[in-house]
């Protein structure tokens, strides 16, 4: 019987007690990008990789194609991933404190309880992201388009969401408290439970499609509608 070398049998026992994951970060190197904090991987090809729990904090990922990437509990804290391919990524539980995101294409990916405080995600496309109980205090969403985004028990108190796109979204139990959301579209959305105290509201497009009037704060004033002016007499 052939006998393993110790660090062959250790490679197994990794490979048993923490799966593909350990497998994933064992990785030096995956198509010349060095999966290490504060690495330099502009536009890479990361498609469909396993990082799971990778740690990259720092990391220059701008334009990378991440499409697919499993980056479960992955530490991204201030990465740049500016204009990146994360469309349909699973990004459960990752920590993506201060990650630059602005213009990503974040469609369909699983974000589910990860942490965003003070991430910029300014004109990201997050269509049907699932952002369930995320942490994104602070964070910049001005112009993303969240169409369909699941939003549920979400903080986002405080974030910067003006002329954000939250058509259809389920903001329900969510904290928006002290948000920007000027000019945002909240046409359907549900909002049931929400927290909107001191969220500034005025312009925005309201769940029944009517605008948020000017000193819409904390609540949606309604804009009157306009009186109908009456016909001149004729004189007598």
């Amino acid at each position: 019987m052939t006998s393993l070398s110790a660090p062959v049998c250790l490679a197994l026992a990794a490979s048993i007690a923490f799966g593909p994951a350990a497998s994933a970060v064992a990785q030096s190197q995956i198509n010349g990008c060095s999966i290490e904090p504060q690495t330099r991987c502009e536009a890479a090809d990361l498609a469909g990789a396993n990082l799971s729990m990778a740690q990259l904090r720092g990391a220059e990922l701008r334009g990378a194609n991440l499409a697919g990437a499993n980056l479960r509990l992955a530490d991204l804290r201030d990465a740049d991933l500016t204009g990146a391919n994360l469309q349909g990524a699973l990004l459960a539980g990752a920590k993506l404190e201060g990650v630059r995101l602005a213009g990503a294409d974040l469609s369909g990916v699983n974000l589910y309880s990860a942490e965003l405080d003070g991430a910029d995600l300014a004109g990201a496309d997050l269509r049907a992201a699932d952002l369930g109980s995320v942490e994104l205090r602070g964070a910049d969403l001005s112009g993303a388009d969240l169409t369909g985004a699941k939003l549920f028990r979400a903080d986002l108190s405080r974030a910067e969401l003006a002329g954000a796109n939250l058509t259809g979204a389920d903001l329900s139990w969510a904290n928006l408290f002290g948000a920007d959301l000027t000019g945002a579209n909240l046409a359907m959305a549900e909002l049931s439970n929400a927290e909107l105290g001191q969220a500034r509201l005025t312009g925005a497009e309201w769940v029944t499609r009517a605008t948020c009037g000017p000193d819409s704060i904390g609540e949606c004033r309604l804009e009157a509608a306009p009186q109908a002016l009456e016909p001149e007499r004729p004189p007598a």
